[in-house]
């Protein structure tokens, strides 16, 4: 007969790197976490950003796992921190018209708050997918391109309602 000894250190490790993805987004209401967002959408780490102008006011993180937090910061990385959102569950942060974020992440906390040499990075992911209501009302999510300033590109063709032109980008799955 084979015994194995499983200490609790090791099945909190499985269960840290099992952890999904989460999806993160960036939306222009100073109010409430609805409308045209920005998102991303990762395992916990990495810094997003920069969102475009005027979409930094609302900040959601979509079912943060227990022991997590999001948190969101101004600057030009993941440096001068604002805000933090504890998980479990969906949550929401406004600026209520204050100061918006530039840059978003979320990590495993284990009770801590990100040290600016965990957040620094000067290398930032850009958001990965635009939400939209076209001029139908029909909700769209297109894929953010990867060169520099897609995100700005995609934020003043909504700005001017050029649903055509945001219809020629990919769409998500």
């Amino acid at each position: 007969m084979i015994v194995f000894t499983v200490s609790a250190l090791s099945l909190a490790i499985v269960a840290v790197n099992s952890v999904a993805a989460v999806q993160y987004n960036g939306y222009a209401s100073t109010v409430e976490c609805s409308g045209a967002s920005f998102g991303c959408n990762d395992n916990g780490g990495l810094c997003c950003g920069p969102f475009p102008t005027g979409f930094g006011e609302s900040a959601e993180f979509i079912n943060l796992p227990a022991g997590t937090q999001g948190q969101g910061y101004t600057g030009s990385t993941c440096g001068a921190f604002l805000f933090s959102l504890f998980g479990p569950g969906t949550k929401c942060f406004n600026s209520g018209g204050g100061t918006p974020f530039t840059h978003l992440n979320w990590f495993h906390s284990a009770g801590r708050a990100a040290t600016e040499s965990d957040a620094v990075s000067t290398q930032c992911a850009q958001p990965n997918v635009f939400t939209y209501a076209d001029g139908t009302g029909v909700e769209r999510t297109i894929k953010v391109p990867t060169s520099v300033n897609a995100s700005e590109a995609i934020a003043a063709l909504y700005s001017v309602k050029n649903f055509d032109a945001l219809a020629a980008y990919e769409a998500t799955a």
